[in-house]
This record gives C-alpha cells, sequence and structure tokens, in this order.
C-alpha cells in the first residue's frame, strides 16, 4: 500500500496530522520566543530609524543657521508700487535709495500704407531687407554721452521766443537728445524749433515777431540748458548752440566709432610709431580703458619723442614728433591689432610734426562715414545735382565726415532746390526736387573719378513721375569684434552651449561657449581660427554678423550644428553651407513678385521667421483699410528692426520705435543721476542682489528700502526648535516607564537612547566666544520650559535682531564656534552614517534581528526534518496495521474452512 494521503488513518483511525501538529507546536515554542524578540528588535530598529531621520532633518536645520546667507535675506519696499517693485535676494545691501524710472521699454511697431484688399491687390515687385539690432545711418545720442562723456544736466531752463511767450522745459526724465528736441518741439506755449547742426543744438524762433530776443535761461541755480550748449540770448531768430559733442580725455574707447569701440591686442603691442630721427616705439593698448589713456601710453612711450592729443575741433587724435631727422613720422598697425584703424591713425600722413587722426566720433545724432559699407567707409569726393528746374550744382563730399555732414551739404548748396534727408528705412539717403520744375532730377558722378554719387545709390535721373531719388542701404557696421554676446542676437544674447563645425575636409571640433568664458565676439572668432580644422571666422563684408569661411577644399559641405543649446542659431551660423561660406548675417532678403499681396508678405514673413511678426490689420477706412503690420520680436533698442521695402509700394513706416527701459539711480534730485538701460522692465544688476520691475514712468523719485528680513530667520530657527521638541518629547516616550500599566517603552533602559537625548541637550548649552553681545541660545529668546521642551520667545528674538543683526549672525555662524557649527558637529556624532551613536546602535539591531531570524531559520529546517519523520512513522504504522488486518482476515478463512 502507498503512503496515507489525509490525516485520518485508513486502519487506524487515528489523526496523525493533528498528533503531529501538536508534537511540532510543543518543539516549536522556542521559535516562538525568537519570534516575539525579533518584533521588538524591529520596532526598535524602526523608531531609531525615525530617530535617524527627524534628527537628520535637525541637523539640516542647524547647518541653515550656519549659512551668514540665512541672516543676510532682505527684503525691499517701495514707496510707489505702481511705479517700481523690487525683489532681494542674500547679499542685497541694507539702505535706502532713490530710482526714477524715465521709461519702459517699448517693441518697434511699423505699418504698411493701405491696399484695397490683402488677397487680391498686389503690392508691387521688388525686395524686403529685415536687418535687426542696427543698420540705420543715425543714432541717439545719449545725455551722458555729451561734453566729453561728463554729460548733461539735467533739470529746468526757460525759453522765451520773440514774441514774449515762454515755456519752462523739464528735462528731468531725458534719456537721449531726442528727447529734449521733443519737448521743446511739442510745447504749445512757444514757437521755436530744436534741431542739431553738427556738435551743436540750433533753436530756431517761428513766432514771426521781432519785438523781443530769443532767450535760453536755467533755473533754479540748475545748469541743464548751460550743458546742452544753447543758454544765452540769439541772434536775430537763431540761437546757435556751442559744441557739446567732443572727444577728451576721459571719453571712453567703447563709445568711439558709432559704439564699434576700439579693437586691441589683449596682449603685447597693438601700433608702432616711427619718428624721423630713426626710432621706434612700440606700444600696447590692451589695457586702455579711455582716450586719456591712450595719450598717455603713447606719450610715454615715447620718452619725451612723442607728444599725445585730442584735437577737439575734428574729435580726432593727433600725435606729435618732437624729434628731428630724415626718416620718416608714420604710424603701423602691430600683428592683430586694429587699434591703429580704430584710433584714426593708420594710413594718416603727417603734416609737419604732426599727424591728425580721423574723427572717431559722429556728430550729434549721426554716424560717421567711416562706418558705412561694412566698417570700411566710402572715400566721397565730388557730385554733380541738377534739379528740374535745370540748375545744376557741383557738390564736393570729400570733407564730410558723418552722414548728417553729407545731407548738410547737399542743404546747404546755393541756388540747388534739391532736399537731403535719410530715406524712409534710414539706411540710405533720399533726395527730393523742391524746385517746382517739370524736368528730371539728375545725380550723376563727377569727373573727380570717385564715383560718390554710385557709392552713394543717388546714381540716378527721375521724371516728374517718381517723387523722390531713393539711395541704396549704406551698409552702416554695427557688429564687430567687441561686441557683446549678451547683447547680441536682437538683445537676446546668445545662450551658453556647445556647437560643431565640421570642415569640408572632415575635421571637426566642438565649441562650448560657457556662461562667464566668453564675452565678447572676438572671443569667438579667435577659438574658431585657432581650432586648426580649415574654418576661418571673421565679420562679415556688411558688418552685421559673424562669417565662417571654408578653406579646406574638401569634397564636403561646410557644416555647423547645435549640441547643446541654441548657441550656434543665437550666432546665426547653423546649418549647412551652400558654397564656401556660413553668414551669420542679421539682414535677411525676401523677394516680393509682382502678384505678390498682403497676405502672401505676410506668409513670407513669416516663413522667415526672422526680426519681425507679421499680420494684417484693418483700419476700416472705406477705399484702402488693409495693412500690414510688423511687430519685433525682440523688445527695447537692440531688438529694433530696419524694415527696407525696396521698389514695393508698401510705405512701412514706424508707429512706435524700439526703446530701451531707462531708469535714474538717485532719481531727480541730481543733474546727473546715474542713467541705466535695459531690453526688458525687469533690471537686474544695480544693486547685488536686487532686481528691480519697472511698472511705469514717473516724473518724480521712488524711494526703494532694502531692510534685513527677520522673518526668514525666525522661521529656521522656529523650525529648528519644532524639530527639536520633536525628536527629544519621542526619545522621552520610547524611554518611558508607565507605572500603572506597569508597562515600559520600547527603548527603556537603551543606553544608546538615552545618550542621544543628552547629546540633544548639551548643544543648547553652548558658549560663543567672539559673537558679539549675544553668546547663548537664552541670550537670542531659545530656552527650556519645566516639561524640558525648547521654547522660543519670537519677540526677543526679533528685538535682539534688531538691536544687533551682525551679532545675531555671528552666534549661529562662526566658524567651529557658531551655534550652527555646534549643532551639525554634536548632531553628527548621533546621526554620522559611519560612527554615529545611533546609526551604529541600529546596525547592532539589524545584527541581532539577524541572529535571530539565522536561529529561526535553523528551527524552522529541524521541525521540518521533525515532522516528515513523524509522517514517515505514522505511514508506516498504518501500513503494518493493514498488513497485519490481511493476515487477520486470512487466518479467519482457514478456520471457516476448518
Amino acid at each position: 500500500m502507498g503512503q496515507i494521503t489525509s490525516g485520518i488513518g485508513l486502519v487506524s483511525g487515528i489523526n496523525s496530522k493533528d498528533i503531529i501538529d501538536q508534537l511540532i507546536a510543543l518543539e516549536g515554542r522556542q521559535k516562538n520566543i525568537l519570534k516575539t524578540r525579533q518584533a521588538t528588535i524591529t520596532a526598535q530598529q524602526t523608531a531609531y530609524r525615525d530617530l535617524i531621520t527627524q534628527i537628520g532633518t535637525l541637523q539640516g536645520s542647524g547647518k541653515t543657521l550656519t549659512r551668514p546667507t540665512t541672516f543676510n535675506g532682505s527684503i525691499a519696499t517701495s514707496s510707489n508700487e505702481n511705479v517700481l517693485t523690487a525683489s532681494t535676494t542674500a547679499g542685497a545691501p541694507v539702505g535706502t535709495f532713490q530710482f526714477q524710472v524715465a521709461r519702459l521699454v517699448t517693441s518697434q511697431q511699423s505699418i504698411s500704407k493701405g491696399f484695397a484688399n490683402y488677397d487680391s491687390a498686389p503690392v508691387g515687385a521688388g525686395t524686403i531687407t529685415l536687418e535687426e539690432g542696427g543698420g540705420e545711418v543715425n543714432s541717439q545720442t545719449q545725455l551722458s554721452e555729451l561734453n566729453g562723456g561728463a554729460g548733461a544736466s539735467r533739470g529746468q531752463f526757460r525759453i522765451t521766443d520773440r514774441s514774449g511767450n515762454s515755456s519752462v522745459i523739464d528735462t528731468t526724465n531725458a534719456v537721449t537728445l531726442d528727447d529734449v528736441i521733443k519737448k521743446i518741439n511739442t510745447s504749445l506755449d512757444i514757437s521755436v524749433h530744436a534741431s542739431v547742426s553738427g556738435d551743436k543744438l540750433v533753436l530756431t524762433d517761428r513766432s514771426g515777431s521781432t519785438t523781443q530776443q530769443l532767450i535760453v535761461a536755467d533755473l533754479a541755480d540748475g545748469s541743464a540748458a548751460s550743458s546742452l550748449g544753447i543758454a544765452g540770448t540769439g541772434t536775430g531768430n537763431t540761437l546757435t548752440g556751442s559744441d557739446i559733442n567732443s572727444v577728451t580725455a576721459d571719453t571712453p574707447l567703447s563709445s568711439l566709432n558709432d559704439g564699434r569701440g576700439v579693437r586691441t591686442n589683449s596682449t603685447g603691442n597693438d601700433i608702432t610709431i616711427a619718428t624721423a630721427d630713426g626710432s621706434s616705439f612700440d606700444i600696447g593698448l590692451g589695457t586702455a580703458r579711455t582716450i586719456g589713456d591712450v595719450l598717455t601710453a603713447i606719450t610715454a612711450a615715447g620718452g619725451g619723442k612723442l607728444t599725445a592729443a585730442v584735437d577737439t575741433a575734428t574729435n580726432a587724435i593727433t600725435v606729435t614728433d618732437t624729434t628731428s631727422g630724415g626718416g620718416t613720422f608714420a604710424v603701423t598697425a602691430d600683428v592683430g591689432s586694429n587699434a591703429a584703424k580704430d584710433l584714426g591713425l593708420l594710413g594718416r600722413t603727417a603734416t609737419g610734426a604732426t599727424i591728425t587722426g580721423k574723427a572717431v566720433l559722429a556728430s550729434l545724432d549721426s554716424v560717421l562715414i567711416s562706418s558705412l559699407s561694412g566698417g570700411s567707409g566710402l572715400t566721397l569726393g565730388k557730385i554733380d545735382v541738377t534739379d528740374r528746374s535745370g540748375t545744376s550744382r557741383t557738390i564736393d563730399l570729400s570733407a564730410a565726415v558723418s552722414v548728417q555732414d553729407l545731407i548738410d551739404k547737399i542743404n546747404s548748396t546755393a541756388g540747388l532746390a534739391v532736399q537731403a534727408k535719410l530715406n524712409q528705412s534710414g539706411n540710405g539717403i533720399a533726395l527730393t526736387d523742391t524746385s517746382g520744375g517739370t524736368g528730371n532730377l539728375t545725380i550723376a558722378d563727377n569727373i573727380d573719378g570717385t564715383t560718390s554719387a554710385t557709392l552713394l545709390g543717388l546714381n540716378q535721373s527721375i521724371g516728374v513721375t517718381q517723387t523722390q531719388i531713393n539711395g541704396k542701404n549704406l551698409q552702416r557696421q554695427y557688429i564687430n569684434e567687441n561686441s557683446l554676446l549678451s547683447k547680441y542676437n536682437g538683445g537676446k544674447g546668445v545662450t551658453p552651449g556647445s556647437f560643431r563645425i565640421t570642415g569640408s575636409a572632415g575635421s571637426t571640433k566642438e565649441f562650448n561657449i560657457g556662461t562667464g568664458t566668453f564675452t565678447k565676439l572676438s572671443e569667438v572668432i579667435d577659438a574658431i581660427n585657432t581650432a586648426a580644422i580649415g574654418v576661418t571666422a571673421s565679420i562679415n563684408t556688411n558688418g552685421d554678423g559673424l562669417l565662417l569661411t571654408d578653406t579646406a577644399g574638401g569634397a564636403n559641405k561646410l557644416k555647423v550644428e547645435n549640441l547643446t543649446g541654441t548657441t550656434a542659431t543665437d550666432l546665426q551660423i547653423a546649418g549647412t553651407a551652400a558654397g564656401t561660406t556660413l553668414d551669420g548675417s542679421f539682414e535677411k532678403t525676401i523677394d516680393i513678385t509682382a502678384t505678390d499681396t498682403l497676405a502672401t508678405v505676410q506668409t513670407k514673413i513669416t516663413t522667415l521667421g526672422f526680426g519681425v511678426k507679421a499680420s494684417i490689420l484693418n483700419d476700416g477706412s472705406s477705399t484702402s483699410p488693409y495693412r500690414l503690420s510688423l511687430n519685433s520680436v525682440n523688445s527695447g533698442r537692440a531688438g529694433r528692426v530696419v524694415i527696407d521695402t525696396g521698389t514695393t509700394n508698401l510705405g512701412v513706416h514706424n508707429l512706435v520705435s524700439s526703446q530701451d527701459a531707462a531708469v535714474f539711480v538717485g532719481g531727480g534730485g541730481s543733474e546727473q543721476p546715474l542713467l541705466v538701460t535695459g531690453s526688458g522692465n525687469t533690471l537686474a544688476g544695480i544693486l547685488p542682489g536686487v532686481t528691480l520691475n519697472l511698472i511705469s514712468a514717473s516724473s518724480s523719485p521712488v524711494t526703494l528700502s532694502i531692510g534685513r528680513d527677520v522673518d526668514k530667520v525666525v522661521e529656521e530657527v522656529k523650525t529648528f526648535s519644532d524639530t527639536f521638541n520633536t525628536i527629544v518629547n519621542k526619545i522621552s516616550e520610547l524611554t518611558k516607564y508607565d507605572a500603572d500599566k506597569q508597562q515600559g517603552g520600547l527603548l527603556l533602559g537603551d543606553y544608546t537612547a538615552q545618550s542621544a537625548q543628552s547629546q540633544l541637550y548639551a548643544t543648547l548649552q553652548t558658549v560663543v566666544a567672539g559673537a558679539g553681545r549675544y553668546r547663548i541660545f537664552a541670550d537670542v529668546g531659545v530656552t527650556l520650559d519645566d516639561k524640558a521642551n525648547v521654547t522660543f520667545d519670537e519677540e526677543k528674538f526679533r528685538n535682539a535682531y534688531a538691536t544687533d543683526p551682525e551679532s545675531v549672525k555671528n552666534l549661529f555662524t562662526l566658524a567651529t564656534t557658531g551655534l550652527g557649527a555646534q549643532i551639525d558637529s554634536q548632531l553628527k556624532k548621533l546621526v554620522d552614517p559611519v560612527n554615529g551613536t545611533v546609526v551604529r546602535q541600529n546596525k547592532t539591531l539589524d545584527t541581532r534581528s539577524q541572529e535571530f531570524q539565522d536561529r529561526i531559520d535553523k528551527l524552522d529546517s529541524q521541525l521540518t526534518v521533525k515532522r516528515t519523520r513523524l509522517e514517515k512513522q505514522f505511514s508506516e504504522l498504518e501500513a503494518v496495521l493493514s498488513k497485519l488486518q490481511s493476515q487477520q482476515s486470512s487466518i479467519a478463512n482457514i478456520k471457516s474452512i476448518a
């Protein structure tokens, strides 16, 4: 027979299963004891793990109290939150500061002329050119740039016209010279018009009266009019101001050449000057920051043989050779430096013993001729002009320094009825006939060979059906090696990141433009040019972007791709070259066909995705209501876009010009407050740790009070106190004995728990030497009550902080001895991952729990063997009984036969 399969014996009727279970249970009592002990240990482990977590939290709170930044928190309060608010971070200076918001940032809004419909009326064939960040041939002169960088004062002055009417002009909020001119020209109380002529302001009386004199006078002991050069009395209808636009020793090099600055070598020499006696002097200008620094460096290097100065009449640098001899007096450039060119000294011929450089400062609100044609400049001479009446004149433009000089020379030509001005896009010159004649308006190159009319794009002849001659884009350079990456890309800046350049021969190089490592475009150019991958970097010929040129002559195409971030895209060089170059120009051109409508032009601009967003609006007029609206993508001055609609009939003009936000530090109380501008209404960095949020412009200053943010400190100390109490109360609960229930806590008698509690209390007894007037926790309101809990007297803490915040900070933050350091040190003894007493005890419990488990596993194994043996024995018993039963049956059968 097989083994039994039921707990009840088939022969014996014995319930073997119950018997075995009871026998095993008797044998397993030791296992139950072990499990009970193991459960206790597990509960103790859980308790210790909770303690470790809570003590870790307390340790973190203590570390927070070690940091000076915890106590350097501040809060800013504005006296007029409708004008300005501020947020602060650690390190913000405590004190009271005044700011006056001159203006908020604006984004350019441009509009086309109207069309009868937007989807069928053609706009005329031609091209649309978008140039982001610059390109116009005029400028905005900052008041801070006037008078050789000394600036112009702000305040009030009175203008009295020749009819006796007067108006008070308030320039308190003026940022640019245009702001001043606009205030004068929009005054309804006087008939006076302000304009710029060269380096001067000119006021013209239009009242028609001769009874009074044109007078300008400063008010309230101010000097606003005087610093603008217009304080005084006019001659007849005109008051011509004094020169307010000059180069001085204090002029920053960064402001020269229309803001392109001076390009020097970072190390080594920049210019070499040879004198008549055969001497030669190498001069390094890498550390020069002002014109004065340059003059000093030249004079010092010459050792008495050279003197350098400024010619304020021409805004140029002069160098004089004090030696004599038959040698050549000349200035040359050293390898890698453009300083001699940018200072206007390169290639200049000496007149006697003096070399006079080219002008390095344009006339007011204009740009230098040398900035045109991508920074190569234009060499101009004579042009021949014939107006519609048949009057012809030859105009000599060779002496023009600025674009405005060109315009003035044309407009001042006697007998010629032709008016010159900037074209509608602002990137070239336009000429209009005012003679009333019916002939052609003709501009032609003179026989002097300079082809000046052609260079200006004016070499044209138009009939009466055309209103004016529009010159070409003069390609003013506005990007060069000194361009800041933070202001690149329409003011958005270049995102820190990395990109890869692959040359035509397959050579590759990764470039990481990390935060703080690259600040100027020249550094990007240098990195590429030293990579030796058959690719050279330079400024493109139009001076409006970075140019990559493949020189390897390989079979592949030059390729640039972003790796991290959008760095290459921001530099406008991401992509694959069609030929051997990748031009990162910020000038984009769209071709417009003869059948294109406003709708198709909008689509083309949107597809280009550059500079502006295009939409179509309906102005509600009955004849030509549909207009193309173009809004700049980026705000502020750097986000402006020069829009040239060429020969199309779009006729785009600006409704709103891009302007930077402007705020005066010090408010209006000073004639020359510090002006700060930005491309957004959030300005950071004026004060360390302070970000200003500009809400609206104001004619009066706003007071910003920055004080210590005690609330954050109180919160941290309260967090520490509450966490401390949570831990010590938990330990007390775990180690107490309940006499009524005659039951002990889970860790009753546990030395480690009691030791941990003692060490925690020890942290509160620390005495800090050298902190100041406060030496212990109790001095700032942290004490123990009669139940051994920490109490935090918030009012006492606040009073202590108000009385001596530095001492409170020192109490917690002094290295090694401060309360924060002591707390961290004491708690580290408890929860250090290697040697912490609580951690070690938890590890000990782990070991004991494992020992119990090993013994339980061993007993389980033994009991399993015993159960198997008993089951076998009962099975064998049943087999024997079954056999006996069979034999008994057989014997009975034998007796029956007998």
